[in-house]
């Protein structure tokens, strides 16, 4: 009887062993170690990883779609974890995802990261509206133009090596008498306003009576 009992307990101890290390392991994180880690990224942001970033993210109430739309664009337009991090941390997650999509490169980030400065808001946010591929209450871009159907600019141009003017032959026009309009004053510029006056031309005497005033 003692025998069995024994080998039970051996049994059981036996396969508590072999058992722990298929349990995963539940790793806890005190508020203080993330307040150490966060003290030392603010000190040397170049240690920033992408779990650090995921981290400060998720704190702002952001979709995970949205988390990775704004860390593929940054992975495309080179913009470094630890300009990221620094932005997110001293302005929120919220004006990052603004930053990034008002197409505001990794240079201008770190100028007013070291300038200590801050951005203009409202001006980041008309880019970022007009980046915006579907904005809120509207129609996506693509839907309202099909960028497949705007012709190329090689398809626009036109061939004019045999294209020539027709020859227009010269009307003959005979000479025309006009001395009914003799009487009537010379038109010197139809651009001026209408005046009167009462001085002749030069090439009539001071005395001559018969020169109408225009009105």
């Amino acid at each position: 009887m003692y025998l069995g009992l024994c080998l039970i307990g051996v049994i059981a101890a036996v396969w508590a062993i072999t058992a722990t290390p298929t349990r995963p392991q539940v790793e806890t994180v005190r508020p203080r170690d993330l307040e150490r880690r966060d003290a030392q990224l603010r000190a040397c942001p170049e240690r920033v990883t992408r779990a650090d970033l995921d981290r400060v993210l998720r704190a702002y109430p952001l979709s995970e779609p949205t988390i990775v739309r704004l860390l593929a664009t940054a992975a495309e337009r080179g913009i470094r974890l630890p300009t990221m991090w620094c932005w997110a941390d001293r302005f929120g997650a919220d004006k990052l995802q603004l930053a990034l999509d008002a197409d505001v490169t990794d240079l201008r980030l770190r100028r007013y990261l070291e300038a200590g400065t801050t951005p203009d808001w409202d001006a980041m946010s008309v880019f970022a509206g007009l980046n915006n591929d579907t904005p809120p209450g509207r129609m996506p871009f693509d839907e309202i133009l099909d960028l497949d159907s705007v012709p190329q600019v090689d398809d626009l141009r036109f061939d004019l090596t045999e294209w020539a003017t027709p020859e227009i032959p010269a009307v003959v026009t005979s000479d025309v008498d006009l001395s009914q309009f003799d009487h009537l004053p010379p038109i010197f510029d139809p651009g001026f306003p209408i005046t009167r006056s009462v001085a002749p031309p030069a090439d009539r005497p001071h005395g001559d009576k018969g020169w109408p005033q225009v009105a």
